[in-house]
């Protein structure tokens, strides 16, 4: 090999280790500079560190790393994504599923005193027939006294095992008296549906959400309704936060033409659609929405107007055109995770925008929207002003 051979072939070597030195460089300098990819797991071990050499009080382990497992969440993804504890999963399920063991009664705390309010108590439950009402105040659960501090235990308590049962000693505001109720706990299903017939004819259907329950509840409160000689519906979704898709798109199913329901785009923008069969409602619709109508709800009241098939009164929904998927983790934790937008039938993602109703109608500030607590529905169309229009709406329509 000739002189000029050889030092061609050592700057082609000294060329090729540099040009490697320099793309590791660059990489280098992208995961720093661009990917900021600092070190988190050291940063974190400096900061629980200084925590631990620093800090005056004591340091609970879970917590830190709870906090970090919420955190990752947060401020990366959106409003509906968030890590769930595992002593906060199994509220969860019972909030999704419509279904628990307890007495039937929804507590909360009060945020004048910060007492435990008895907020709502479901017809037929055990807590209803033990005595206990609404606007009653919870002191001891099984001889231990209860309050802000202790909340959730307070909740845990009141749950157990069907045929069991617990002692509660509660206050009552309005006679200013105190007592105690023995109250056996069951298999609760919570009333998310109920039912009226208004002025002889129009069927009224209070949907509260979309649970596992729903679609029964609301199938046996149509049977009834229909079984009554209604001849028009109104099914009322303001201040229902939503729910399971799989459930609105059931009940949507019963309610509107044979077609498209709503369809769902992923990340990768695989579209999954939802149809409706060939059952849908022979006599006129009118839905009542609202400012928190929201998500399942809203997919509801679209496919609806979309299709033309009721009448949409009330205010601008809310506006959560998402899907969120859970993914449970093997230490009874999980994440719930925004996987997918949905769209209406006529293609449109509702997100951040809501769905605007056919006829505009403002409620008077100090109207609360009825709850459910059985499957008998109130209503006032006096005061309601929004279901009062409705109403007239159906009355033309027949």
């Amino acid at each position: 090999m000739n002189n000029d051979l050889k030092k061609g072939f050592l700057y082609g070597i000294i060329t090729a280790i540099a040009v490697f030195m320099a793309a590791n460089a660059l990489y280098t300098g992208y995961r720093v500079y661009v990917k900021k990819d600092y070190g988190y797991e050291t940063k974190a071990k400096t900061i629980y560190g200084i925590m631990d050499k620093n800090y005056v009080g004591d340091i609970d382990e879970s917590k830190v790393f709870e906090g970090i497992y919420l955190g990752m969440l947060y401020d990366s993804t959106d409003k509906y994504s968030t890590y769930i504890s595992a002593e906060d999963y199994d509220d969860y399920k019972i909030k999704t599923t419509g279904n628990y063991v307890g007495i039937g009664a929804v507590m909360t705390i009060d945020a004048n005193d910060y007492s435990i309010l008895i907020n709502t108590v479901y017809e037929g439950s055990p807590a209803e027939k033990s005595g206990l009402r609404p606007g009653d105040k919870l002191i001891e659960v099984g001889g231990k006294k209860v309050n802000y501090d202790n909340y959730a235990d307070a909740v845990e308590m009141v749950r157990g095992k069907p045929g069991t049962t617990i002692k509660l000693r509660l206050f009552r505001p309005s006679d200013n008296s105190t007592y105690e109720a023995d109250v056996t706990r069951e298999d609760i299903d919570q009333p998310t549906v109920a039912s009226a017939v208004i002025d002889g004819n129009i069927g009224y259907i209070k949907l509260s959400g979309f649970e596992s329950v729903t679609y029964d509840q609301y199938m046996a409160e149509y049977k009834k309704l229909r079984e009554q000689g209604i001849t028009s519906l109104i099914i009322d979704l303001r201040d229902n936060p939503g729910g399971l898709l799989d459930i609105v798109a059931k009940i949507a199913d019963e309610i509107i033409p044979k077609g498209v329901i709503t369809y769902t785009e992923d990340k990768n923008g695989k579209k999954e659609y939802i149809n409706s069969a060939e059952n849908e409602i022979d006599i006129p619709l009118a839905v009542l929405v609202n400012e928190h109508s929201a998500s399942a709800a809203e997919l509801l009241t679209a496919a609806v107007k979309d299709t033309g098939k009721g009448v949409i009164i009330g205010k601008n929904t809310y506006g959560k055109g998402v899907v969120q998927t859970t993914f449970p983790l093997t230490d009874g934790s999980a994440v719930k995770l925004t996987t997918a937008r949905y769209y209406t039938p006529k293609g449109e993602c509702i997100d951040g925008k809501g769905v605007s109703p056919d006829i505009e109608v403002e409620n008077s500030l100090d109207y609360e929207i009825p709850v459910v607590t059985g499957t008998e529905a109130k209503y006032n169309t006096d005061y309601d002003l929004q279901l009062k229009k409705a109403v007239e709406k159906m009355k033309v329509s027949h």
